[in-house]
């Protein structure tokens, strides 16, 4: 259950795992509280069926009552919730439908809109809840000590990609110096903070006249962010890409910059690890969790041009783009595989279900 299949990493993770159970032998749906999104389609096209239940403002008995019937129609055993959102509606759909096992999983310690009633709620019904898998242990600790998450209920299942697409596909970081290349891609949304790398690029610019910089996304920010960009002398390029283009994307890059500060797990960060890039982010989140400091990537304090400059700099100067990039390849290979995350959410299962 997502709130919708929009073209977010949220709903990215939840489809792929939803596939991969599907390839495992379950029966596998994706129910939507509002509407079906843009990757309704796709999960449709691999056989996994998409239901929306249209839900408008304000708290819906409606919306619950019709998710009932959908889960006995579908003789749902368990049911995984994904952010608190929509995770009371899901719980008690579940509970009054007779489904044997109640997952949530947040991919944030905040909610999708912020709205502190949404962790209330979360809480009240927290009593239903078998277990919630938390994507990074950053999520669950700040769970645990500012929203009062249980800590016995609560684990930690990191978050999974689909790597054969990255198997054809590889960067080769550092082998076009002088030139280098940083790039990133996500929502153009305030969290994302692409207005302080295009700050921090203009700094590195000045010390590194080689440099370039590939902005791919999407969102309510893009309008500033190609103004702020086309300053920059065409040295700052945003594009939109496509899913099918996306590998592509990271192959042309030397250095993956994140540089958020608000983050869970991003999935870009392990795209970006198995396409063997090496990574400079601002520590937010999981991201030190899964891609080290040291061997992997460089990491600065968030919302800081000057830092994040600094960072960006220090990683084009040190010699070791081949050597992490090949460091995180390896990495995302042998950890972070959506069949090593469906597993480990099948333990959970079958464990919950006990």
């Amino acid at each position: 259950m997502v709130e919708n299949l929009d073209r977010g990493g949220l709903e990215r993770m939840a489809l792929d795992l939803a596939v991969a159970q599907k390839q495992l032998g379950h029966q596998t749906s994706i129910y939507c509280l509002h509407e079906r999104g843009d990757l309704a389609g796709e999960a449709e096209a691999a056989g996994v069926p998409v239901t929306a239940f249209h839900k408008q403002p304000g708290f819906s008995v409606g919306v619950i009552l019709a998710m009932t019937r959908a889960l006995r129609r579908d003789r749902a055993e368990a049911v995984q919730t994904h952010n608190p959102g929509i995770h009371h509606y899901g719980t008690l759909a579940a509970k009054l439908a007779g489904a044997r096992v109640v997952l949530s999983t947040r991919h944030s310690p905040v909610d999708s809109k912020g709205r502190p009633y949404q962790e209330r709620y979360f809480r009240w019904v927290t009593p239903w809840t078998d277990t919630i898998a938390c994507v990074c242990d950053h999520t669950r600790r700040q769970l645990i000590d500012r929203a009062g998450m249980s800590a016995t209920k609560s684990v930690v299942i990191f978050n999974g990609i689909p790597l054969s697409p990255y198997r054809a596909q590889t960067a080769a970081p550092g082998s076009g110096l002088p030139r280098i290349r940083f790039g990133t891609i996500g929502r153009m949304v305030p969290a994302k903070a692409h207005s302080v790398l295009l700050d921090a690029f203009a700094i590195v610019q000045r010390e590194l006249p080689g440099a370039e910089l590939r902005l791919a996304g999407y969102g309510e920010l893009e309008p500033a962010l190609r103004e702020q960009a086309a300053q920059l002398g065409g040295t700052a390029q945003l594009e939109r890409v496509g899913a099918a283009e996306t590998r592509a994307f990271y192959a042309s890059l030397d250095v993956f910059v994140l540089s958020s500060v608000n983050e869970g797990l991003p999935l870009v960060i392990l795209e970006a690890m198995a396409a063997g890039l090496p990574v400079v982010s601002t520590r937010v989140g999981g991201v030190p969790e899964v891609a080290p400091e040291g061997e992997v990537a460089w990491y600065c304090e968030p919302n800081s041009a000057a830092a994040l400059a600094d960072t960006m700099l220090a990683a084009a100067r040190s010699g070791e783009l081949a050597r992490r990039g090949e460091a995180a390849r390896r990495l995302a290979w042998s950890r972070y595989g959506i069949e090593h995350m469906a597993a480990n959410y099948q333990a959970l299962l079958d464990k919950s279900g006990r």
